[in-house]
This record gives structure tokens, sequence and C-alpha cells, in this order.
């Protein structure tokens, strides 16, 4: 083979795995129940702390919108719309360079930026992105009809019987009375899984249940707290309050209870 028959195979190969690399546009898009609560301010704050922690420039900020951009090594370079609501955010492809961008495909990487951005935004509002893949997927829903509901009050005490809560936080659901004076810091959430086989329904829930309680009861100590308040269970961005019982997603391989409230001081 000449050296120009060479050269001329190489470019063929690089144009060829170059247009592997092309994909369709990634527009990310994220709805939530009103029932969580965000508002405005939550979901912008969200959204420009995971712009910062992804080395994304904020470009501006206004209710509603935000722009931002990246470059990397100063060869490839993308801007975007994040436009939100207390109820969405969408990330949408604004302009490109550097990113072979053409009839709404694009280098895969950049779909990779978008998605990595979409999944810290997630966790700035306390949604773990892996557990709402594993939702995604069916495998905790496998088997399951209906949410299994159990009491909250059992669960706190064999979370202490079993020595994973030492009482030095206490914790009230939705809609349960709370002592008279009440100050309340910040949202959290706890995603837990169990295996749940071999295991009834009740006993694999209340297993999933201890190791929330135990996450929440680390992180009011840590944020000086000595309750958690307003507790309801999160179900695929559903929200379920009552002032007596949690919801488990019991299925036959994992079950799985999320929890979300209020950080608290109470007197």
């Amino acid at each position: 083979m000449t050296r120009i028959h060479r050269i001329a195979a190489l470019l063929g190969l690089a144009l060829i795995l170059g247009g592997c690399t092309s994909k369709p546009v990634y527009n990310a898009r994220e709805d939530f129940s009103k029932e969580l609560g965000f508002t405005n301010d939550q979901m912008s704050r969200a959204i420009v702390t995971a712009l910062h922690d992804r080395q994304w420039v904020v470009q501006s900020v206004k209710p509603g919108m935000v722009k931002a951009a990246i470059t990397i090594r100063g060869k490839h370079h993308a801007e975007v719309n994040i436009p939100y609501t207390p109820t969405s955010f969408e990330v949408v492809y604004r302009s490109s360079w550097g990113l072979d961008y053409k009839n709404g495909n694009i280098h895969g990487n950049y779909n990779r930026w978008v998605n990595n951005l979409r999944d810290n935004v997630l966790k700035q509002l306390q949604f773990d992105p892996n557990i709402e893949y594993v939702n995604n997927l069916g495998i905790i829903n496998q088997g399951v009809d209906a949410p299994t509901l159990l009491s909250f009050r059992e669960g706190v005490k064999r979370a202490t019987d079993a020595g994973l809560l030492d009482g030095s936080v206490t914790f009230y659901l939705a809609g349960q009375a709370l002592p008279m004076q009440v100050r309340t810091l910040q949202t959290v959430s706890s995603s837990r899984k169990t295996n749940g086989s071999n295991k009834s329904d009740a006993d694999a829930c209340y297993w999933a249940l201890q190791s929330a309680l135990a996450n929440l009861q680390k992180a009011a100590k840590e944020a000086d707290a000595n309750a958690v308040v307003n507790i309801a269970s999160v179900d695929q961005r559903n929200v379920f309050k009552d002032p007596e019982k949690f919801q488990c997603r019991a299925g036959m391989l994992v079950s799985s209870v999320a929890l979300r409230g209020d950080l608290a001081h109470v007197d």
C-alpha cells in the first residue's frame, strides 16, 4: 500500500469513527409532583449549584430561566437554556462549536455532559438518579400491585431496638401533631432498598425503613437538629402523607422506602 493510500485509508477510518460518535441531541426534562413543594428559588439554586459542580459557566439567571455554557480544553463548546418551574426543569440545546452539530445530531460527549448535569440537579433536589434509574427499570415494582402501607411507629421502634436510632432525634409524620415550638432548617430525603427475596413484604419494608431513618438521624445530627418533621413517603415522585403510616414498594426482588422531611429544632 502506498503512502497516499495509507493516508486515504486513515482519513476514511477517522470519518467512520467520527460518525459513530454522532448522536441525536439529548434535551433532558424532569417533572415532579406539586406536592413535593419545590419553590422557584429552590429549583434555581439546585440548577446553579449543579452547573458550578460540573464546571459549566452560568451566563444569566432570570425567573424561570438559567442560561449556561461549557468549554472543554478550548476545543469544544456548548450552550444551553434551562427553563424551570417549581414542578419541572429542562436542559435544552442552544448552540455549540467543536462538537460536530448537524441536523439535530451532535458528538456523544455533549449528551454525557447534559446527563451528568441532570443527575447533579436531581441530587441537589434530594433525588438519587440511581434510585430513579432502578425505579424506571421496574425492578422495585416488579410483582407489585399496590404500595404497602405499614405503621411508622412500629418501624421507629424496630430501628431503636436494633440500635440504629439512639433517641436523640424525634420523627414526626406529615399531619402528626407537633410541639408548640418548631423551627425548621432544611428539607432532606432518604431512599433505601433491601433484598425482598425470602422476606415477607412487611419485614422487607421495615428493614428498608430502618436504614432510611438511620440516614435521616445522621443528617439531623450533622445539622444540629433534634427532629425530622413533615415526613412523607415519596414514590416515583408522588407524595404519600399520613399521620400514622409510611409507604413502601415491596417487589419480588427489591423493596424500597423513600422518605422526605424537614430537619428541625423542637422544644
